[in-house]
């Protein structure tokens, strides 16, 4: 029996996707299959995608009905039936040993429901913004426990890149992604496996995600040189289903609210950069703590506002003498 599915959920967008279905068919890695899930494009543009190669172990799944980004992929995920599966995005580039590399892994680690791995980001046109990325906030261990996986997303947000994460069937709740949790879906989706399973992780560079204006992240995002930088909106949605899933435990709930303030503080940062003075710091951070009052006893607050004062040369001098 087949061990793994590859699939690519996709609508309309045909840009990228020749590029992504020849990295899924040059795995090192060969007992898999890859299914293409055309969320009902309205013309035949992924059809001809699909239909330049020829490889038996590639499938090309059409669906009459739209159902969007949310509906495609718990179709694709529920409808797999081998031992793994992975959904990487129809705009990405899965390294020739990502499958490999993440069967092991999965092989390795019974209690893990999922691993994931370090990433690169690349712009439109393939060019490496960064080489080597993880969004864990701190370093992981090769395997997590699940309740340390939550706690540490509870303050950090999302910690995982889903181009690079391999599933183990079993452990998908039986209802997928869910749209209630629009936009954070996926986010939502490793929390709750998490209530049950254990997280590898592989401390590899295993995909190349791909950062341009057409994603489903950049209308949640502002797209940067180096990734994409949440727009409060989407901090706020973060945060909602944080709070959800927090189950009522107080410290969870209390790390959930302190990522709000420093993702809030982060972005502020960002729009400050490169001078970083003081007085646009003091207002961004002084228009961010009108929406949320809590930010002022927040300390990365202050320090960003201090370091605006005595200018970054200082910081750095402070920092090392530290």
């Amino acid at each position: 029996m087949t061990r793994v599915t590859v699939c690519i959920p996709t609508y309309s967008r045909v840009q990228w996707l020749g590029e992504t279905i020849a990295s899924a068919l040059g795995q090192t890695f060969t007992d898999l299959v890859v299914e293409v899930h055309d969320d009902a494009t309205p013309d035949d543009s992924v059809e001809r995608v699909v239909a330049a190669f020829d490889d038996p172990r590639l499938t090309y799944i059409r669906y009459p009905e739209n159902v969007g980004i949310v509906g495609n992929f718990t179709r694709s995920l529920l409808g797999a039936t081998t031992e793994y599966v992975i959904q990487l995005g129809d705009d990405d580039i899965a390294e020739p040993t990502l499958v490999e590399k993440t069967v092991a892994a999965l092989d390795r680690y019974p209690s893990a429901g999922m691993v994931h791995s370090r990433f690169s980001l690349i712009d439109a046109e393939g060019g490496v913004l960064v080489a080597d990325e993880d969004w864990l906030g701190t370093p992981s261990p090769p395997l997590e426990p699940g309740s340390v996986f939550i706690e540490r997303s509870m303050l950090h947000g999302s910690r995982v890149c889903t181009s690079t994460a391999l599933i183990r069937r079993s452990a998908v709740p039986s209802d997928g992604f869910r749209q209630r949790d629009h936009p954070p879906f996926d986010f939502v989706f490793w929390l709750r496996m998490a209530k049950a399973w254990d997280i590898a992780w592989l401390d590899e560079t295993l995909c190349a995600y791909r950062i341009h204006q057409k994603s489903f992240t950049s209308g949640l995002s502002d797209v940067t040189d180096h990734g994409y930088m949440q727009a409060e909106r989407m901090m706020r949605e973060v945060h909602r289903v944080k709070l959800e899933q927090a189950d009522g435990r107080r410290d969870w709930v209390r790390l959930a609210d302190r990522g709000l303030r420093t993702e809030m503080v982060y972005r502020v940062r960002e729009r400050t950069l490169p001078d970083r003075r003081f007085g646009a710091t003091f207002r961004g951070l002084g228009r961010a703590a009108r929406r949320e009052p809590s930010l002022l006893r927040e300390p990365t607050a202050w320090a960003l506002l201090a370091g605006s004062l005595v200018g970054q040369r200082w910081v750095d001098r402070l920092k090392g003498r530290a």
